[in-house]
């Protein structure tokens, strides 16, 4: 089929939060992207190159459009345009729905989180080690931007994003740990860890705010090997990495 200029208009605007918001519509980038988020949202179109195979089931499942390659370009926010994209809706009250956390399971947190290439490592880190909700502050970037979705590699279908007010989430659910890593904290190599709660992680530039900071019950510290010979910080997704592998490993 033949994608027309509309279409192809509106889907080259996707990589704008704003239009994003007007058209309920996100994309999602390459081939492995797109199989690993087939069914966890609802597509709209699926957009492929002249020329590149498919399997042939996703022909008879999905709206095709078949695209030059500088018409790919146009559309795609990556420097080299992908074989194939796909265009989902964004579900309806995504983010509004703020689902209740239950007592026995492991969260992260995400105060503040800007960059998006960290968003969607963390994404990606939380699905490898098995988290499988996140909850986000709300100036916490979009899970929805391009560069967020290209580097989850696909673990954006297997954790679920919510953002909400982080402190009325803590104070609704009273009694379940709250971790977080703070320069006066305790090393997360000796202190003990639980199979459940919460660990916020910080923007990248300041850290985990005062209000979350109140709440935090259990402090950590990612020492450096090195006291007198260490780095200003650690990147958040490395910091966040390091701190669910030592979760993982009790």
């Amino acid at each position: 089929m033949e994608l027309s200029k509309g279409k192809a208009g509106v889907y080259s605007q996707l990589s704008r939060r704003k239009m994003r918001d007007k058209y309920g519509l996100f994309i999602v980038e390459g081939k492995k992207s797109v199989e690993d988020t087939l069914g966890r949202f609802e597509m709209e179109t699926m957009v492929v190159k002249s020329g590149v195979s498919l399997p042939e089931d996703w022909f008879c499942r999905f709206t095709v459009y078949e695209v030059s390659e500088s018409q790919m370009a146009k559309i795609s926010s990556l420097s080299t345009p992908p074989d194939v994209l796909a265009v989902y809706s964004i579900p309806e009250g995504y983010y509004e729905n703020v689902p209740k956390p239950e007592p026995d399971r492991l969260y992260l947190l995400l105060d503040g989180i800007q960059d998006p290439g960290n968003m969607g490592t963390i994404i990606r880190t939380a699905h490898w080690f098995g988290i499988d909700r996140i909850y986000a502050s709300k100036d916490t970037v979009d899970i929805f931007n391009p560069k967020t979705i290209q580097s989850t590699m696909g673990s954006m279908g297997r954790v679920e994003v919510v953002y909400c007010d982080l402190a009325e989430l803590l104070d609704s659910t009273s009694g379940m740990p709250v971790y977080g890593t703070l320069l006066d904290g305790d090393s997360i190599y000796t202190a003990s860890l639980g199979s459940s709660g919460f660990i916020i992680m910080g923007n990248e530039g300041k850290g985990i705010s005062a209000p979350l900071r109140e709440r935090i019950t259990n402090p950590l510290l990612i020492p450096p090997y090195d006291p007198s010979n260490h780095s200003e910080s650690l990147n958040v997704a490395i910091a966040t990495a390091v701190t669910l592998s030592q979760f993982r490993s009790r």
